[in-house]
């Protein structure tokens, strides 16, 4: 064991000095020297004291009470210099300690230094991970993985497998257990792959920067294209998959009248969802923190509907790239909640919320909603608050108010009016 020499104490305050480790590391000391005598011990205590500094003026002036014995003496000295009390994280502040717990692309297949041990970075980033999960008390559930997994490089996520995790023991347990060499061959595929999308990239722009008249009049052409301006013909007969587009043909003379063409309506195709996509759509989740119908709730949901406007802008379309925020006291999202207002019990077919009511939730959350739901399933049914619309018909106007029922899951109907 190496010999304990305590370093100089001034007990001024300075950022170096903590009186309690000062403490221990003198007993320390003592006790590898073999002295145990309180008088030798508090003898030999001056001369670990700094000349003419505030602890050995104070130590010159203890009264011979303090000097009885060495735990009199502890508790002059922890009266004088308390010990500093930890402030304590709270649980959601861990959370959002791990959410910021990165592992950037240029971390991977990289080694660092763990428990005096050297090991790979992703390993370091999942033992971290895990005592973040365990501080913030949901190590023992699911909670949080697929946001945190969302987050993590490409080149890692690629190499996972599995589809669902019990506990954060298991997910952190299959990011450690990974190969290095293999993520150093998934890192080495995933630079070529970019480096030939940037240099197509690169061509592309080369390319338009040539000839931007040339670029212009294909733009015009496309358009042109997709538009349809026909002479006028004999009236046919519709079919099922006929639309009537009306366009106006161009006008030479004041007596030419617009005609219509009859293109027939193309089929869209659904929307795939990939596992990119729904790690996004995951990420865009947690990035719009549900809020509680409170003032504060309130506030923090108008400044993101703000910073949403001000990213998007208000015409935009909400897709799986956009997400919303969501209107707070409302339902959680993906718990088999109405789209239309926000609560359980019914769908948005048959919600008893007139259209125009204020309570009804906006075109965009609603999408939103539906999207997530599409995308990853009713994954918060089981877990999500329950709650019910109450509507009040015996007054006019309508009146509506959203309160949490006590049962989730059968007589859905009977909770909601």
């Amino acid at each position: 064991m190496p010999t304990e020499t305590p370093q100089i104490f001034h007990g001024d305050g300075r950022q170096a000095e903590n009186p309690a480790d000062f403490l221990k590391s003198f007993n320390r000391a003592m006790r590898q020297q073999s002295v145990t005598l309180s008088t030798e011990k508090m003898e030999a205590f001056g001369d670990y004291l700094g000349t003419g500094s505030d602890a050995e003026i104070w130590f010159k002036a203890l009264t011979q009470n303090s000097k009885a014995g060495w735990a009199a003496f502890v508790v002059a000295f922890e009266d004088r210099w308390p010990p500093i009390v930890v402030a304590e994280k709270t649980k959601a502040e861990y959370e959002r300690e791990l959410m910021e717990h990165l592992l950037t692309d240029a971390e991977v297949g990289t080694k660092t230094t763990l428990h005096d041990r050297e090991c790979w970075t992703h390993e370091a980033w999942a033992a971290k991970a895990l005592q973040l999960a365990s501080r913030a008390g949901i190590a023992t559930s699911s909670s949080m993985i697929w946001q945190v997994r969302g987050r993590l490089p490409s080149v890692i996520k690629d190499l996972l497998k599995a589809d669902e995790y019990a506990n954060w023991a298991a997910f952190t347990t299959e990011v450690k257990e990974l190969k290095g060499n293999r993520v150093l061959e998934k890192k080495e595929q995933h630079s070529k792959q970019e480096f030939e999308v940037n240099k197509l990239r690169a061509d592309v722009a080369r390319l338009q920067q040539s000839n931007p008249a040339q670029n212009s009049l294909a733009a015009l052409q496309n358009q042109f294209a997709r538009m349809s301006v026909n002479p006028a013909k004999t009236p046919s007969t519709l079919t099922s998959h006929s639309t009537i587009m009306r366009m106006p043909t161009s006008q030479t003379t004041q007596s030419m009248q617009p005609t219509f063409s009859r293109q027939p309506t193309t089929t869209s195709q659904p929307l795939i969802f990939t596992d990119d996509m729904k790690n996004s759509i995951r990420q865009l989740i947690a990035a719009f923190p549900h809020h509680p119908d409170n003032p504060g709730g309130q506030a923090a949901y108008a400044a993101q509907l703000n910073q949403w406007n001000v990213k998007w802008g208000e015409g935009t379309r909400v897709s799986h790239e956009t997400g919303y925020p969501l209107k707070p006291g409302t339902a959680a999202i993906a718990s088999s909640e109405c789209f239309a207002c926000g609560t359980h019990g019914h769908n948005g077919r048959n919600c008893g919320l007139p259209v125009n009511h204020a309570e009804r939730l906006s075109r965009k959350e609603a999408a939103w909603r539906a999207i997530v739901s599409k995308a990853l399933g009713t994954f918060n049914r089981t877990t999500a608050t329950p709650i019910s619309l109450v509507l009040n018909q015996f007054q006019r106007p309508v009146s509506a108010w959203i309160e949490e029922v006590v049962d989730f899951g059968e007589g859905k109907e009977e909770e909601s009016m």
